[in-house]
């Protein structure tokens, strides 16, 4: 056996804290992310298979009454150039929900399905499928947060069912109860799935259901532009077939369905980042370590060149313990990772989302990352730092002449300083290289503490900005135009259209052949008068009595249909022949003409509410970062709520966000795709002038003429109202209603769901912290054992020695901690920028004066603890060490 083999247990042992420190220092590190990505991995494989496992819908549209088989015919044949379309029943209730057992004083809403066997199917976590008339599914996210267990009895609607399974809905993943909402709910809304049987018993409660249809299109390739064409003609064809469609909402802006996978991809960019910033640190690491690996042994070096042994064995000797220590440490990190931090991990999403049982998914990208990567880095910096200081002669390295650190020997220093200063600063500038690796060293294991404690305030700052971008107590989003401004007589009339509405279509489409009927009988009866009086014959008399007799009959019949269609809306049949005329004085078929809401809000809230119009186009972020949405606005020139604007004239304003975000310069032309439409508009940045709001605002402004030009839309087109004030408005006219305290549900959403994982974070970032400082004030005291040895001979105690040598390092610690933080906070701006270019918005870094305390309050007590196990190493220096000839 080689005789330098024998020498890696005893450099072991030797060099035990070292190595130690490495092992911990990368084992932990990649447990962690490992643990992380390998989950995050596995639940975006798990996502991205349920479109075709569970066989989730492409769109859905809501109808006010259960569509005909006719109308639902006109949907087929509008999309049958598509490929055709699958319709599926999807109809719902919205039932109130009680726990017959225990305390239930949460008031929570279940959405009902009756139990789906062709789309959207369920994935069940525990027990299975509801099958008698008393069973039910119940949502696993909400039955966590509301202590609903298997076996449970519950009550939707007064209706008693037993639980018999906890499951997930695959068109449900992110709990909304309305798709306009900002913010998951998985405190007090659900979803459950019972059997036809109780979905019948709902039925016969007196609750109607929600009359939902879920469709597929069988050209599984069809762009988003080509979906939403074949919607419009859908909506179209129904609205034709006198169906009353309420809503339709596409697969690609259901939130249900897309949310939690965008929030996976996102947190994954972050934890990629926070790898990255470990693998520089662990690479400083290598290359302080193997430096001071190098010094401490090189007088060994030379004797053994000196011996006859080649460079190159010396170098696979001294790049052996550190491969061993690397690999053992990936094997160990990955383990962990893969068997006890990917559950704490998968649960961080598992707790929010509803999705299907988890089951692990290797990653050789992921694996790539966090394992092949560091070693790699071990591997390669160590054998760069050993071959860089192998081309040094065996006479140098028996020197000690091998390291260009520290100054010169005979630096004068002033007289009038005292011994103990003297000798401090001559310890520091000695150690001058190594104090300066000790200060960037700390800077780095600074950034990744900080980037740990800055997350939750930069997400609480960036939710109060979000707070203030809401211009006006409330920001109402129109489905379509609706004045608030008309006339009592036009208000009466937009209510008889809008109660019309309640009547289902088919009912009305029989009173409206009926009034046509009866009107071209009357037509009929006044051609056959007028023939009598011309000429009085028998002939003519017989015409004009059977067109008496039509007349009469085709009355009844009118009448029979408005007497069921006053039955339908529990009025009189005068009251619907009254609704029918106020109706008739409105121009229905003109679409530029823009109904009034039916309630008077007074003169002072309408005088203060403004029009607004908005429209959702998307920004390509580049480098394969995905898009972001921006929402284009039209205000109004002299806007009382978007205030400080320079608008008209086909000028664009920028929020302070998109400038920030994406660094645009004046004169910069942006290109907007609309997805919905195909094109691509363009718009030119301005510069300074044309900035407005704070670092979050990510929308575009421009005046609501130019808004309506560039969409193409009618001169008086809007879809909005912004509103100190709150405004009753039509129900159905209303998409959403955005006030202050939803951005501020937005904000206490983003810190809820991040509280664990930031523990996480900053526990890592603690322990790494300890190793990292440990292993680099270490250095410092090896590179001055002989210094120290010799002062034990000229009968210094050790506690004078530690005073001498720890109070320098410990100088240089606290100096270190508190210049480095500018830099920090400098080099965290532009990597949280990197970071979050593929999130939506624009999330501003923020660190508040408290996070920077504590990263040097933390960074101090750690080195106190390092401190106090180098002051036992400085009792181990031997005195045999100053008797070794240095020459």
């Amino acid at each position: 056996m080689s005789p330098l083999i024998k020498r890696l247990p005893r450099e072991l042992v030797h060099n035990i804290g070292k190595y130690l420190g490495i092992f911990l220092l990368m084992a932990v590190s990649i447990a962690l992310t490992s643990g992380f990505l390998l989950a995050a991995h596995s639940i975006s494989v798990i996502i991205d298979d349920m479109p075709e496992t569970y066989v989730i819908e492409d769109g859905r549209f809501t109808t006010a009454f259960e569509a005909t088989d006719e109308q639902l015919d006109a949907v087929r044949d509008a999309a049958s150039d598509s490929g055709g379309i699958e319709l599926y029943k999807n109809y719902s209730f919205d039932a109130s929900f009680e726990k017959t057992q225990g305390d239930n004083v949460r008031n929570c809403t279940v959405r009902t399905f009756e139990h789906r066997s062709q789309v959207d199917l369920a994935a069940y976590a525990q027990g299975g499928e509801p099958q008698a008339a008393d069973e039910i599914a119940i949502d696993r996210v909400f039955a966590t947060n509301n202590d609903v267990s298997m076996g449970d009895t519950v009550a939707l609607n007064g209706v008693e069912f037993h639980v018999v399974g906890i499951m997930t809905l695959a068109d449900n993943q992110a709990l909304f109860q309305s798709n306009s909402d900002f913010t998951v709910n998985t405190l007090s809304f659900g979803v459950a799935e019972v059997s036809s049987e109780g979905f019948k018993a709902l039925e016969n409660t007196g609750f109607l259901p929600s009359y939902t249809y879920s469709y597929r299109f069988a050209d599984r390739d069809l762009s988003v532009a080509d979906r939403v064409d074949i919607e419009k003609d859908m909506v179209s064809a129904l609205s034709d077939a006198h169906a009353n469609v309420t809503d339709l909402t596409d697969v690609d802006s259901n939130q249900g369905i897309g949310y939690a996978k965008d929030d996976v991809s996102g947190d994954s960019a972050m934890w990629m980042t926070l790898l990255y910033i470990i693998i520089v640190i662990m690479a400083f690491v290598f290359v302080v370590l193997t430096s001071g690996m190098i010094e401490e042994e090189s007088a060994i070096i030379g004797t053994l060149l000196a011996s006859g042994y080649r460079r190159r064995e010396l170098v696979a000797h001294y790049l052996a313990l550190p491969c061993i220590v690397g690999i053992a440490a990936a094997a160990v990190g990955n383990v962990v990772g893969f068997t006890l931090m990917s559950e704490p991990m998968r649960n961080l999403y598992y707790g929010s989302y509803s999705l299907p049982p988890y089951y692990a998914t290797w990653s050789w990208g992921v694996f790539f990352q966090t394992t092949v990567v560091p070693v790699a880095v071990l591997v390669l910096v160590t054998l760069v730092g050993l071959l860089r200081k192998m081309g040094h002669t065996p006479l140098q390295f028996l020197r000690h002449e091998t390291s260009k650190g520290g100054v010169k020997r005979g630096f004068a220093l002033p007289e009038r300083l005292s011994f103990t200063a003297r000798f401090r600063l001559r310890v520091f500038l000695r150690n001058l290289g190594n104090f300066a690796t000790l200060f960037v060293g700390i800077g780095f294991a600074s950034l990744l503490l900080l980037f740990s404690l800055a997350i939750l305030p930069t997400m609480s700052h960036y939710a109060e900005n979000l707070h203030n971008t809401v211009v006006a107590q409330h920001q109402y989003s129109l489905k379509a135009p609706l004045e608030l401004e008309g006339t009592s007589d036009e208000r009466e009339a937009w209510k008889a259209a809008d109660t019309l509405q309640g009547v289902e279509g088919a009912r009305l489409s029989a009173l409206e052949n009926a009034a046509d009927d009866a009107q071209e009988k009357a037509d009929a009866l006044k051609a056959a008068a007028e023939a009598l009086q011309v000429e009085p014959t028998l002939e003519a008399m017989q015409k004009a009595q059977d067109a008496q007799n039509a007349f009469a009959k085709s009355q009844d019949a009118l009448n029979s249909e408005l007497d069921d269609v006053a039955a339908d809306l529990g009025a009189t049949r005068d009251d619907v022949v009254d609704m029918i005329d106020k109706v008739s004085d409105l121009n229905l078929d003109d679409e530029n003409v823009h109904p009034v809401n039916t309630v008077d809000n007074g003169a002072g809230t309408i005088a203060q509410a403004e029009k607004f119009a908005v429209y959702t186009l998307q920004y390509n972020r580049g480098e394969g970062n995905g898009e972001e949405t921006i929402a284009v606005y039209g205000v109004q020139e002299g806007s009382r709520y978007w205030t400080d604007m320079d608008l008209g004239s086909g000028k664009a304003v920028f929020g302070g966000g998109l400038v920030d975000k994406f660094g645009f310069k004046q004169g910069d032309a942006i290109d907007l795709y609309d997805k919905y439409e195909d094109k691509t508009h363009t718009l030119t940045f301005t510069g300074d002038e044309g900035t407005w709001g704070t670092k979050s605002t990510m929308n575009i402004y421009m005046s609501l003429d130019d808004f309506n030009a560039m969409f193409g839309n009618d001169a008086a087109y809007f879809n909005g109202y912004a509103s100190d004030e709150p405004l009753m408005l039509d129900s159905r006219y209303v998409a959403s209603d955005l006030t202050p305290s939803d951005m501020d549900a937005i904000g206490e959403q983003f810190t809820g769901m991040m509280d664990d994982m930031i523990g996480m974070l900053v526990g890592m970032s603690v322990f790494i912290f300890l190793v990292f400082m440990y292993l680099l004030t270490k250095s410092v005291i090896d590179h001055s054992a002989r210094s120290i040895s010799y002062m034990k001979v000229f009968g210094y105690r050790d506690r004078e020695v530690s005073k001498l040598y720890v109070r320098s390092i410990t100088w240089c610690v606290v100096i270190s901690l508190i210049v480095c933080q500018p830099l920090i906070i400098a080099s965290l701006t532009a990597i949280f920028k990197a970071m979050l270019l593929s999130y939506s918005g624009n999330i501003e870094i923020y660190v508040p004066l408290a996070c920077i305390l504590e990263v040097i309050a933390t960074g101090f007590a750690t080195y106190l603890v390092v401190a106090l196990l180098h002051v036992r190493h400085i009792k181990k220096v031997p005195l045999a060490l100053a008797l070794k000839n240095a020459e």
